[in-house]
C-alpha cells in the first residue's frame, strides 16, 4: 500500500493542488515585490547584476572600456556563484578579460541564494587542463587537517585530495 501510495489519485492530487498553490502565491510575491522596488525607484542585488549584464549586451563601448581596464578578473569562492552572476563573468572572459576562478565544490553554501555549483564543476570540466587542484592548507592547524584529511576520503571518495597543513601548531 506504502509503495502505491505516490500514484493514489487522492493523494497525488492533493500534493499537486497543494504545490500548484505554493508556486501560484510565490510567483505573486515575487510580481508584488518588483513592483514594490520599481515604484520605490529601488533595485536589489539580483536587479544590479543583471542591469550590469544587460549594459554589456547593449553598450559594447562599455564591455570594451572594462576590456581595456581590467588586467585580470580573479574570483574566488566560485562555487558560490549564481547563474545571473556567472553570465556576467562569462561575458566579461569571453571578451578577452583574463579570468582566473577559485573554489571548492567541497565548500558551496549558498544554495539558499541561488549559488549552483554545477556551474563550476561544468567549467572544470570542460577545461580539465587548466584546473590546478589546491595541495595546500594556509588557514589550520596539523591537527585538525589530520582530522579532515582522514574524514575527507569517507565523505567525497577517492577524488578528495588531501590538503598539506602550512601552519605551525
Amino acid at each position: 500500500a506504502a509503495g502505491v501510495l505516490p500514484q493514489h489519485p487522492g493523494p497525488l492530487a492533493h500534493a499537486r493542488r497543494h504545490i500548484e498553490g505554493l508556486l501560484a502565491a510565490a510567483q505573486e510575491v515575487l510580481v508584488q515585490y518588483d513592483a514594490a522596488k520599481r515604484d520605490a525607484g529601488l533595485v536589489d542585488y539580483s536587479d544590479m547584476i543583471a542591469l550590469a549584464g544587460q549594459l554589456l549586451r547593449q553598450r559594447p563601448d562599455v564591455l570594451a572600456t572594462l576590456v581595456s581596464r581590467v588586467d585580470c578578473l580573479v574570483v574566488d569562492e566560485f562555487q558560490d556563484t549564481n547563474p545571473l552572476q556567472f553570465e556576467l563573468l562569462w561575458q566579461l572572459a569571453v571578451a578577452g578579460v583574463p579570468t582566473v576562478v577559485v573554489g571548492d565544490l567541497k565548500q558551496a553554501i549558498m544554495g539558499f541564494q541561488g549559488a549552483d555549483p554545477r556551474l563550476f564543476e561544468a567549467l572544470a570540466q570542460q577545461h580539465p587542463d587548466e584546473c590546478k587542484p589546491l595541495v595546500k592548507n594556509w588557514r589550520s592547524q596539523p591537527a585538525l587537517m589530520g582530522f579532515v584529511n582522514a574524514l575527507g576520503p569517507q565523505l567525497f571518495g577517492a577524488e578528495y585530495i588531501a590538503l598539506a597543513p602550512q601552519r605551525k601548531d
